[in-house]
């Protein structure tokens, strides 16, 4: 056992003494030679790396040519803006020119002015080169945070030496000709996530029958939840037949941040009027809600209008848009009918397939209202439709009532007409004419939509109206465990390892619940998840320490993890989990042939010496998990050589 050990590492350490450079790359004559910085982009942010972080960048000869066998020195001088990156350290390759020069300059770093001048040289008997090789690395220390949601920036330019027009140069001192590839630096201190930002139409609908031709009205261009903001634009279109603007007026948000600028245009022809107001100081903001302007308009005729914002524009002292949503406004001066489910939306999680509610039709806004006339659909696998009742206006009996119920293919009909001596119908509020009575047929989501909806008046002539759908969810309950996945699946008894449980929500609303994990029906841990939205999954890690006196080596210990129940869950057939299964070994029987024998002693050897990321690492032979494979790992297969799982 010791003679393998010895060898293996004989071996390890012959490999580890031989030294190669970058092999030179055959470059064809096309192309480009050059020097660059590598990464070109160095970009950090202050919510993941702090002042005094290091990083480095590498000087790259690419490409080299054969020009006069290539090579044979090089001289650079990169600069930066002083102040914001201090250079700390230098690593020049030394093996593409075993024998050389350099470096050449004892003092290179400049710090004061930002410049780092170094350069280096074949000397006989190395050669020149050709191909492609680093230069130089150059280590930066981080010394200077950016402001609040502002940005420390240099550019990372290479030049030639003095006197040089190239850095790369040949045997004969001729300069090879090259393109230069600068790099640049960027310390970013990022704004917090913006909140919602909306600018809307205030009041967002006008009903009034009093505004007639020639009366006039305003209306506020309003902003909620405003942050960095340094100006806008918006233009507000309107029904230039109903409509005209007449005058436009600064609000009040912006002026509270200092003076400001405004530019408006109104343009009746084209039914539209265009206002820019931003802060005369380049660098001042405006942040919270107000009104950023007022529109005055005058009455032209009887009729609606639609106030759409379109166009509209917020951004920063930086002019970076800042993003929003709109929301326009509404004027009408024709009381407006409108049909409408009551309750507009149920969304009840205490609901279940069986359960029965109830929706009520309205009608408000009307005015000499004599007849109506509506279908309703929904979806039959979420709904049976069971009935209605009707409403006669006033207890009026001199009515001709028509419905049908038509559940096959999920549609309501009702057409009633009053005649005389029955009184039409005025309103403004919400007026109920029918009920209609459902029973849940199955978990899912329904609209309740109008089609073929009518309104006339006492004349017969039909009302210009509007509808208003409603919406039935009934909400699933049910959440899942669906996978459970080891770190390792093959460990020695007192190892550690991380068991992964994926959870999913596969209800409708949000659930909080309990998450458990078993192995051989030992309790691991208990975690809980909250608020885990609908169709999403979670993944839970679980520490495990196998240094159990219930685990034994030389065999399979079984997986398992059960999600807690939640309110009015049906299946809960998902809510249990066995899957997966974890081998406990002997310790230092590596190659899991249940005997720790010279097989192991092998594999050890040719690990010996090793960490993560060598080409000889094999976390196998971590027998103790300290991330090395060194003599206590040889220890521990010795202290169990011989042992089996017979």
């Amino acid at each position: 056992m010791k003679r393998i050990v010895f060898l293996m590492l004989s071996l390890l350490i012959t490999i580890s003494i031989v030294q190669g450079a970058i092999s030179p790359r055959k470059v064809a004559a096309q192309i480009p030679t050059e020097v660059k910085i590598q990464p070109a982009d160095n970009i950090f942010y202050t919510n993941t790396t702090t002042v005094g972080t290091l990083f480095t960048i590498s000087v790259i000869a690419a490409n080299i040519p054969n020009q006069i066998g290539g090579m044979a020195g090089w001289e650079l001088v990169l600069s930066w803006t002083p102040g914001l990156i201090n250079c700390t350290a230098e690593t020049l390759n030394y093996a593409f020119w075993p024998a050389n020069s350099g470096p050449l300059v004892a003092s290179p770093m400049d710090n004061v002015v930002g410049t780092y001048h170094q350069a280096m040289s074949a000397r006989n008997p190395s050669n020149p080169v050709t191909g492609t090789y680093w230069l130089v690395n150059v280590t930066f220390k981080i010394v200077e945070a950016p402001p609040e949601g502002g940005t420390l920036s240099t550019d990372l330019t290479l030049q030639p030496g003095p006197g040089l027009t190239a850095i790369l140069i040949d045997k004969t001192t001729t300069e090879i000709p090259h393109d230069t590839i600068n790099g640049a630096y960027q310390y970013i201190y990022p704004r917090p996530p913006l909140p919602h930002i909306t600018l809307k139409v205030t009041p967002p609908a006008i009903f009034d029958p009093t505004l007639v031709p020639s009366h006039t009205f305003d209306v506020n261009i309003t902003i909620t939840n405003a942050v960095y903001l340094h100006g806008f634009s918006f233009k507000l279109g309107y029904n230039g037949t109903i409509l005209e603007c007449t005058s436009v007026q600064e609000g009040d948000l912006l002026q509270r941040f200092g003076t400001t600028i405004m530019d408006y245009q109104i343009n009746n022809p084209e039914q539209y009027t265009f206002v820019s107001i931003n802060l005369t100081d380049p660098m001042a903001t405006a942040s919270g809600n107000g009104t950023l302007a007022t529109l005055t308009f005058h009455v032209l005729d009887i009729g609606e209008s639609a106030l759409h914002l379109y166009e509209t524009q917020l951004y920063d002292e930086a002019n970076n848009l800042l993003p929003h949503t709109t929301s326009d406004g509404y004027f009408n001066n024709v009381l407006m009918p409108k049909l409408s489910i009551d309750p507009p939306v149920i969304v009840d999680p205490t609901m279940m397939p069986g359960s029965l509610f109830q929706i009520n039709i309205t009608v408000s806004g009307v005015s000499d209202l004599c007849d109506f006339e509506f279908k309703l659909t929904y979806d039959t696998n979420v709904l049976n439709g069971l009935g209605l009742l009707v409403y006669p206006l006033d207890n009026e009996t001199s009515f001709d009532l028509q419905f049908k119920v038509n559940d096959t293919i999920g549609q309501i009909w009702v057409r009633m007409q009053y005649y005389p001596p029955a009184e039409p119908l005025t309103s403004v509020d919400p007026v109920t004419l029918v009920t209609v009575f459902f029973q849940v047929q199955s978990y899912g989501a329904t609209s309740l939509h109008f089609e073929d909806t009518e309104l006339s008046d006492s004349q017969g002539q039909p009302m210009t109206h509007e509808t208003e759908d409603g919406y039935v969810s009934v909400l699933r309950r049910d959440v899942a465990i669906v996978s459970i996945v080891p770190q390792f699946t093959e460990v020695y008894k007192g190892w550690k390892l991380n068991i992964t449980v994926v959870a999913k929500n596969l209800g409708d609303i949000a659930e909080t619940f309990n998450v458990t994990a078993f192995c051989n029906d030992h309790e691991i841990g208990t975690q809980q998840v909250t608020n885990l939205a609908p169709n999403n999954t979670i993944a839970l890690l679980f520490p495990f320490n196998t240094l159990q006196p219930w685990i034994e080596p030389c065999h399979n210990h079984t997986l398992k993890a059960e999600a807690s129940q939640v309110p009015y869950e049906i299946d809960t057939t998902n809510n249990v989990l066995t899957e997966g299964q974890i081998h406990v070994k002997l310790l230092g029987d590596i190659n899991g042939d249940r005997y720790v024998n010279i097989k192991d002693a092998a594999i050890l050897g040719l690990a010996f010496g090793s960490k993560p990321g060598d080409s000889t690492w094999d976390p196998r032979c971590d027998l103790n998990q300290d991330g090395y494979i060194n003599i206590k790992d040889v220890v521990l297969l010795g202290v169990n050589f011989g042992a089996s799982c017979e």
